[in-house]
């Protein structure tokens, strides 16, 4: 094969990289950061050794998401109680985060499936914030709960989100595959603007 025909070849590769088409691979992982199909996924989930996104797997844990998991307990789901049970939870990671450098973004899914659920993806302007972030998290708990925090390849979470959820129009539900990203109130993205100035 010449020179020409395996440049074409890298070409190809690197053109289908994290795409449908390409058969070895994970789309999902690429541009989530996370698979349903897990570590039985029959394409590489290439993990990043660095990264500016950090992911912390399953750490919101939504009364809404409790509420469906367990219907007989007494859970508020009042859609106020819910937003404010969200705000606090947002606040209080924001703050701690934000310790270790400069925020570019904090999204949490509002996903109910097993591989999305309750996931905070924060991505740092400088892989070196996040790499602090992720050494100082690792081993510690937050309401009683181990966090789990690994890189992500996920940088641009246009591509991971669900344009379908944010219309109002995803018929999938917390099922869906794409990333259901929780709001917060204009209120609280000012307070917290105005906190990392200072």
């Amino acid at each position: 094969m010449c020179s020409s025909d395996l440049g074409a070849m890298a070409e190809h590769l690197a053109s289908i990289f994290g795409t449908e088409k390409d058969r070895v691979n994970c789309p999902f992982y690429f541009k989530i950061g996370a698979c349903r199909h897990g570590e039985r996924c029959s394409r590489l989930h290439n993990k990043p050794t660095l990264s500016q996104t950090i992911l912390m797997s399953n750490m919101y844990q939504s009364p809404a998401a409790a509420a469906i998991a367990n219907p007989t307990a007494q859970i508020n789901t009042d859609p106020r109680a819910i937003q404010e049970h969200f705000e606090d939870f947002y606040e209080d990671i924001f703050e701690e985060l934000a310790k270790f450098g400069e925020l570019e973004g904090l999204n949490v899914c509002d996903n109910t499936s097993d591989h999305l659920i309750g996931n905070v993806y924060v991505k740092f302007r400088e892989e070196e914030s996040a790499l602090a972030a992720l050494n100082a998290l690792s081993g510690r708990f937050y309401s009683g709960r181990p966090i789990l925090c690994e890189f992500s390849p996920v940088t641009d979470f246009r591509e991971s989100t669900c344009r379908q959820y944010e219309e109002q129009t995803c018929n999938r539900g917390g099922y869906c595959n794409f990333m259901h990203l929780k709001p917060i109130s204009r209120a609280l993205r000012k307070d917290l603007d105005r906190k990392s100035v200072v």
